[in-house]
């Protein structure tokens, strides 16, 4: 009797050695909601860096939409678990004697995500070490890595440039509007830093100032020193929010252009170009897809903003207009040679803007690029089907462009820049020109759709201890292939010959023939 009694002593030992070990690694019973500032799925990460891991590591294994690709190539993420967990618990235990640097927090984030292929996937992990946040990202690691010099060139390219072609004759009715965040700082600070040389150019001429003018000279010098302050500040947040507060506290000097920023332009920052080139080629280039905002929403609220942002509204909507308008003009009266769609650089955005873009040049009711399958439950595995992905076309009436169609595209084509890249692909009349894009073409949502997917963000950005930017998606080109982490193939691949272009003074490489394939269909 009390040797059955010591076997089951033992066994129960056993047991609950088991069961601690496997309560640290894979799936929960319980399913954590990781979309808010949850207790009970953060709570127990503020002050360790293993419980950290055990949140991305449980996090992408819930929400993550490719792990069947990953594993095609390769990577065992139960493996991962085994190998990094104790590396990360390792940093708990040094934390105790000395700073844990955002270096090494980064190092392990890197050889954790690194392998992933969602090239829109980022990591956020907080230091509680030094108060700080590590990051990490899969796609960035990947493209530096295998493109580096193309990033390189790129990092000096930055935009397409039309002035060597204006210069040339080849480009005309040239239209450009900038509500990029720093071109809204850059006007608004160019105005007061002009009234205020002004004014202190006029104190100064002068041989002995009034009370009252010294009165103004240090409040003009105040204004100025606080201007120059925000150099120092690194956040477009916060800059902004430090320059409206400048601007409203001096609202009473009426400075000419010195205006209070809108923060809902500022999320929506916008560059477009359109022109025509060689009198009859239609020719579009925006940053990014925020077109919907500017063409619907913006528009209805442009009474109520301030006149500089209202301009700004006003001007890109009429670029996309005349844009648009000299496709119908030029078609119906068959003169029209080509459009050219330039997303090189684009970072992506809203997929309601395929209309203004692709989607305008072809007929209403949608047009099918690729399939899609969505995160649907919380294993692993759980996925939809696989069914068509559409995007969405221009519904007012329109002519459809038969003529020859290009988009031109870089490394640093992102996301919806990627899926207007791939929509050449089932247009016989379009080609995609210039070099491979990133490959990021999963979709996202916002973390209110978690509840209903399983899927989506992991975390709140800047507030939980960790926070994902995780893709709910798995995207596939109409061959069947997943293009995550490899990017959309030229049909035309061109580089771009930067040392040519020489900062917008000359010719450029990939937008040449771009042009070169509408005139000649070759």
């Amino acid at each position: 009797m009390n040797a059955m009694r010591q076997h089951i002593k033992t066994a129960a030992i056993v047991l609950m050695a088991i069961l601690s070990l496997s309560a640290c690694r894979k799936e929960s019973d319980m399913v954590q909601n990781y979309s808010y500032e949850s207790v009970l799925a953060f709570g127990g990460a503020d002050k360790s860096f293993g419980e950290k891991f055990k949140i991305l590591w449980e996090g992408l294994n819930t929400n993550y939409a490719l792990w069947d690709f990953e594993a095609e190539h390769g990577l065992d993420w139960d493996e991962v678990y085994e190998t990094y967990y104790p590396k990360f618990v390792e940093l708990d235990t040094l934390s105790l004697k000395r700073t844990i640097t955002n270096k090494e927090l980064e190092n392990l984030l890197n050889q954790v995500v690194g392998p992933l292929h969602d090239g829109h996937l980022s990591v956020e992990m907080k230091n509680h070490s030094n108060d700080s946040t590590a990051y990490a990202s899969p796609g960035n690691l990947r493209i530096e890595s295998e493109r580096k010099q193309e990033i390189k060139d790129l990092e000096k390219f930055k935009a397409p440039s039309l002035a060597y072609y204006e210069q040339k004759g080849i480009a005309k009715d040239v239209r450009t509007f900038d509500a990029t965040t720093d071109a809204q700082l850059a006007a608004s600070r160019d105005s007061a830093k002009r009234w205020i040389k002004a004014a202190l150019d006029t104190l100064s001429a002068k041989t002995v100032l009034t009370d009252s003018e010294l009165d103004t000279q240090n409040l003009v010098q105040d204004i100025e020193r606080q201007l120059a302050d925000l150099e120092k500040i690194l956040s477009n947040r916060e800059l902004l929010a430090a320059f409206n507060k400048i601007a409203n506290r001096y609202a009473y000097l009426n400075i000419p252009g010195f205006y209070v920023l809108d923060e809902s332009l500022f999320e929506s920052g916008l560059r477009m170009t359109s022109a025509l080139l060689n009198g009859n080629i239609a020719y579009l280039n925006f940053s990014d897809f925020s077109i919907t905002e500017y063409l619907t929403r913006f528009t209805d609220e442009a009474k109520d903003m301030e006149p500089y942002a209202a301009s700004l509204v006003a001007g890109i909507k009429e670029t996309w207009e005349a844009w648009f308008n000299t496709i119908q003009d030029l078609h119906k009266s068959g003169k029209l040679g080509g459009v050219i769609i330039d997303v090189r650089c684009n970072s992506g955005g809203s997929t309601a803007d395929y209309q203004y873009v692709l989607g305008a040049l072809v007929p209403s009711g949608g047009l099918q690029i690729m399939n899609s399958r969505c995160k649907r439950g919380t294993g692993r595995y759980d996925y939809s089907p696989v069914t068509p992905s559409i995007m969405p076309t221009y519904q007012t009436e329109h002519v459809t462009v038969t003529e020859p169609i290009v988009v031109l595209a870089n490394a640093k084509s992102v996301s919806m820049a990627e899926l207007t890249s791939i929509g050449t692909k089932v247009l016989d009349n379009a080609r995609l020109v210039g070099t491979r894009t990133w490959g990021g073409l999963c979709g996202l949502v916002d973390n209110q759709y978690y509840d209903l997917t399983y899927a989506g963000h992991i975390g709140v950005s800047g507030k939980t201890p960790v926070y994902v930017y995780c893709p709910i998606t798995a995207m596939f080109d109409m061959d069947g292939h997943i293009l995550e982490g490899y990017g959309v193939t030229p049909d035309i691949e061109v580089p771009l010959d930067l040392k040519a272009w020489n900062m917008g003074a000359g010719p450029d490489s990939q937008l040449d023939r771009a042009i070169e394939y509408i005139v000649t269909g070759k």
